[in-house]
């Protein structure tokens, strides 16, 4: 058996417990193939979003650094170890890094999976997911809330996750399930304001300016400025060398928006490497709203993303205004103007609420999360068109204007 650890943490963080961890799988199987891939070995760039992975060079990653080495172990293992280092009452944004570009490994192309649109393996087999990650400083439901979400990550990633607990050198693992997760509760008790200050939208997007995020605010920002907001600023968070001064200056600033996609059930990397540099402030005149979109079309995919917002802005002691889910944004750059119209309409109206009571749009917010799974309906008809080849057109289009079309279904980290 060939087990891989993935060690993601900081500096020294993990070095006795990989020890163990190796003493451990040795003793329990045997012929056991211990392998490490340690922290410093696991500083991997951020995912982009180009997407190169699926329609220029499939199945690869069009970032050289050393994560192909990591994937390919990854690939070629029965199981593997994934020991995370916690922030802000979530993984760090290296170890969401590392999960973000695990897509390389599945398919572009969609099923239905229990009324949720999912992505195809693309290779025959895959690992069985061991996580570990540091308890001390978080509370119980921001440990339910990474729970939720990697076995999450490992029911849609096709693998099958466990949690490893760890007790002075002994260990055991706990069966991480596909559960539904934890519900909204801050957002039934925000209420109207007058709001006052400085206005600053961060676009978490890692495409940056040419995202579907920044478009979003864009609108966003002609409804503000209709509505009478002076001092609004857009920052792009793909700007990494402004997280430490835009970190400083959080609490000199009264209002606070983050726009950003949905990256494997949560926010990208980028995004939480932002959030981990911020200080506590408790100062209730900060506010913080948020604004999630994705490609799928059901909101349930974000869901598990939803509660941790509203931990993140209890734990640094600002003010929430609420969260706005929106499925089906992805092409929005590609569809023509009069096809936008409705959507754009709504985006500028989000920024007119906002400005007006202090919240986040609740009309726009429950008519958007109405379509929380697929409707019955809905998932007929993409069954009956999947027969046909059109819900894979798309990509096929790109696949084939790139001469990527033949090797569609290449699997270039599996050893043979």
């Amino acid at each position: 058996m060939r087990i891989t650890v993935f060690d993601l943490g900081r500096e020294g963080e993990h070095e006795a417990l990989c020890q163990e961890i190796k003493n451990h799988y040795e003793d329990s199987w045997e012929k056991a193939e211990v392998i490490f891939h340690h922290w410093d070995e696991t500083e991997i760039r951020d995912c982009t979003g180009c997407w190169s992975c699926w329609w220029k060079t499939p199945g690869l990653c069009a970032i050289k650094d050393h994560a192909s080495g990591l994937y390919k172990d990854y690939i070629n293992s029965e199981k593997v170890i994934l020991l995370f280092h916690t922030e802000q009452g979530f993984i760090d944004g290296k170890g969401k890094t590392f999960l973000d570009r695990l897509i390389q490994l599945y398919m572009p192309y969609i099923y239905i999976r229990n009324g949720e649109c999912c992505h195809l393996k693309r290779y025959d087999s895959y690992p069985d997911i061991h996580i570990f990650f540091e308890k001390n400083g978080l509370n119980r439901e921001e440990i339910k809330v990474i729970r939720d979400h990697m076995g999450r990550m490992a029911y849609h990633f096709h693998s099958q996750c466990k949690e490893l607990l760890a007790d002075q050198g002994s260990f055991r693992t706990v069966e991480l399930k596909h559960t539904k997760p934890l519900a909204e509760k801050l957002s039934h008790q925000v209420t109207e304001r007058e709001p006052a200050g400085k206005w600053v939208i961060y676009n978490g997007s890692p495409r940056g300016i040419h995202s579907n995020s920044r478009l979003i605010i864009e609108k966003i920002v002609v409804g503000m400025k209709a509505q009478g907001a002076e001092q609004v600023e857009v920052r792009d968070l793909i700007q990494k060398k402004n997280h430490a001064r835009w970190a400083e200056e959080f609490s000199l600033v009264e209002n606070h928006l983050f726009v950003f996609p949905l990256y494997v059930h949560a926010m990208s990397g980028i995004v939480m490497k932002f959030f981990q540099q911020l200080k506590p402030v408790d100062r209730k005149e900060v506010h913080m709203a948020f604004f999630v979109q994705s490609g799928f079309p059901e909101n349930s995919q974000s869901y598990y993303l939803r509660p941790y917002l509203e931990l993140l802005t209890k734990r640094l002691g600002v003010s929430f205004d609420g969260t706005i889910i929106k499925g089906g944004v992805e092409g929005l750059r590609m569809k023509p103007e009069k096809a936008n119209k409705q959507f754009f309409d709504e985006m500028e109206q989000i920024g007119k609420t906002y400005v007006q009571t202090g919240l986040m749009d609740r009309r726009l917010k429950e008519k958007y999360e109405k379509l929380k799974y697929l409707p019955k309906a809905a998932q007929f008809f993409y069954s009956l068109l999947s027969l046909t080849g059109l819900t894979d057109f798309y990509w096929n289009l790109n696949l084939k204007k790139n001469g990527a079309y033949k090797n569609r279904y290449d699997k270039p980290y599996r050893n043979e």
